[in-house]
């Protein structure tokens, strides 16, 4: 590995940039080297260029600032200067058709082909079947690049849809609309898709039935790093995440940070619940 291998933090740059962190940051390091500067020219100049290098390779110089820059941002009011990667479309493989599938219809269809069982405390869990051949559909998926995963991910759709990499992730053009999906989606619903057809779950569900079962996977559908219980801003950078709402709780990746399952807060007061 080489040194600026070593440097490099893939899961708060590139398409993953945290664009809040990167302009905290940026900040902090023009402030530091003008105040060098004013000690010592050279050595302000140094510092500069030390300081921008750093930020474009990790995407902060700071410790710690994906857990306070997106909260910092928020609180001076200015998260709308950092928009969402998905330029505002919605972030949902199910609305990619028009047909509605009742809750407990759905549900029901999932118990009937085996994707999912009653866990011995009463809760929903996958099967140990679907469960393996869903992660092996996602293996199989990780190492495509984001053109031939948004192929496979229109592919899967229930109707005739193109799909391609736009704003860091995929845009997928269904009859009548478009959604925007983070490439950890792409992957995970894609696979689902495949696995419930493998299941033998009718095509009218399998779409609806994707973005639920995000809420089972214990392993990051993008680079197979442990999925834990967390909030956005603890997991700023990661496909997905976003700035607004830091303590929204999702289930997001160790490793990467990308944000694989998001739970609605009117969960924990007995409402229906919803999922992104």
């Amino acid at each position: 590995m080489s040194l600026l291998d070593s440097l490099r933090r893939p899961e708060y740059t590139g398409e993953r940039r945290c664009w809040p962190c990167t302009a905290v940051n940026g900040f902090v390091v023009v402030v530091a080297a003008g105040i060098l500067a004013i000690l010592s020219f050279p050595v302000g100049v140094l510092a500069l260029g030390v300081g921008a290098a750093l930020v474009y390779l990790r995407g902060y110089v700071v410790p710690g600032t994906p857990e306070f820059a997106p909260r910092l941002v928020a609180s001076l009011g200015v998260e709308s200067l950092f928009p969402h990667a998905d330029g505002g479309r919605t972030r949902r493989s199910d609305d990619l058709t028009d047909e509605a599938v009742d809750g407990e219809e759905l549900v029901g269809v999932l118990f009937e082909t085996g994707v999912v069982e009653e866990a011995p405390d009463g809760a929903l869990e996958l099967s140990e079947e679907f469960d393996e051949s869903w992660e092996r559909e996602m293996a199989a998926l990780r190492d495509r690049s984001d053109d031939e995963l948004a192929a496979v991910v229109a592919d899967a759709a229930p109707f005739e849809a193109a799909g391609e990499r736009a704003y860091g992730g995929l845009s997928i053009e269904g009859p009548t609309r478009a959604v925007w999906l983070s490439r950890v989606h792409g992957i995970a619903d894609a696979a689902a898709v495949r696995a419930l057809a493998e299941a033998g779950v009718p095509e009218r569900y399998r779409a609806h039935a994707t973005t639920p079962l995000r809420m089972f996977v214990e392993t990051c559908p993008d680079c197979g790093g442990d999925v834990v219980e967390t909030t956005k801003s603890n997991c700023c950078g990661g496909s997905g995440s976003v700035y607004e709402s830091p303590d929204d709780e999702v289930l997001a990746c160790e490793s990467c940070g990308a944000v694989v399952y998001q739970f609605d807060e009117e969960v924990a007061d007995g409402d229906e619940p919803e999922s992104a």
